[in-house]
């Protein structure tokens, strides 16, 4: 049965439309992470995939939604080709003013179905894979700790990047909080070894890039309606080697995705063959 089985999925997404949307609702972040999350709920339900996550199109060609899903039947269901698009929507702004189109204005954000690939049923113990990682390296304040913060510096909520985090646990020690860049590496490192768990171990690992961009949230809210706040975060691209430890839960890890933000594009492992 399809459901008892992980897939990676994949879907084109029109760029154009997604921002369109994005400003339209007021989501407009740097990484699009929220428009993107809302649409896929309110396109797809809960069947959307998840963790996933959008990569860059190849010589002027679409963006690209990737994905992990127990479900796949539940994509195709939904297929958008099922929905009329509009003719020509050179007016992203107006399609979604009018509620006559917002059905097919959020279509046409994926023009195409989603294509879907099995994953292994089990993965040996001991087997190595390549990975890629689009992270969120934050740790949790405690109660206490996020009082104690700024009221500017509470607006990420409680988390912290890992990195900065662990400069102020070593100014608390008596160390100079400055800190060298270069340290984001074995500390990014580190995070990741804690997250993976008994599920797997690292054999190599490199960090590509890091950012610290603005990004678009909701709030709890204390009184309807719901709102969003805005605040900035870390987004570390890494890579590297993994073994796995223990199949069911390099499973379970590699279904529910590594750290937080899964919903909004973070966390998705993807993987390739071992080089030899």
């Amino acid at each position: 049965m399809s459901g008892q089985v992980l897939h990676l999925v994949r879907t084109p997404v029109a760029s154009a439309a997604l921002r369109a949307f994005a400003a339209y609702q007021g989501v407009l972040d740097d990484d699009l992470g929220y428009a993107l999350h809302l649409a896929l709920r309110r396109r797809f339900g809960v069947a959307a995939p998840q963790p996933w996550r959008l990569m860059p199109g190849r010589d002027s060609g679409p963006e690209t939604l990737l994905g992990y899903t127990r479900d796949p039947d539940a994509l195709r269901a939904a297929d958008p080709r099922a929905i009329t698009q509009p003719a020509a929507p050179p007016d992203w702004e107006a399609d979604w003013r009018g509620s006559e189109d917002a059905e097919s204005a959020l279509a046409a954000l994926f023009p195409q179905p989603f294509e879907a690939k099995a994953m292994p049923r089990i993965f040996a113990r001991g087997a190595a894979y390549g990975f890629t990682l689009r992270m969120r390296p934050v740790v949790r304040y405690g109660p206490r700790a996020g009082a104690a913060r700024s009221a500017a510096d509470r607006r990420g909520g409680h988390e912290r990047d890992a990195f900065l985090a662990a400069l102020e646990r070593r100014d608390r020690a008596g160390g100079n909080e400055a800190g060298d860049p270069r340290e984001r590496e074995p500390i990014y490192h580190a995070w990741l070894e804690r997250r993976l768990g008994s599920a797997a171990g690292l054999s190599a690992f490199r960090l590509v890039a890091h950012r610290r961009i603005r990004t678009v949230r909701s709030v709890p809210p204390d009184a309807a309606p719901r709102r969003q706040s805005g605040f900035a975060g870390p987004e570390t691209l890494v890579d590297g080697v993994l073994t796995v430890a223990d199949p069911a839960a390099f499973a379970a890890l590699l279904a529910g995705g590594v750290g937080r933000h899964g919903a909004f594009g973070f966390g998705m492992l993807l993987l390739r063959p071992a080089e030899r």
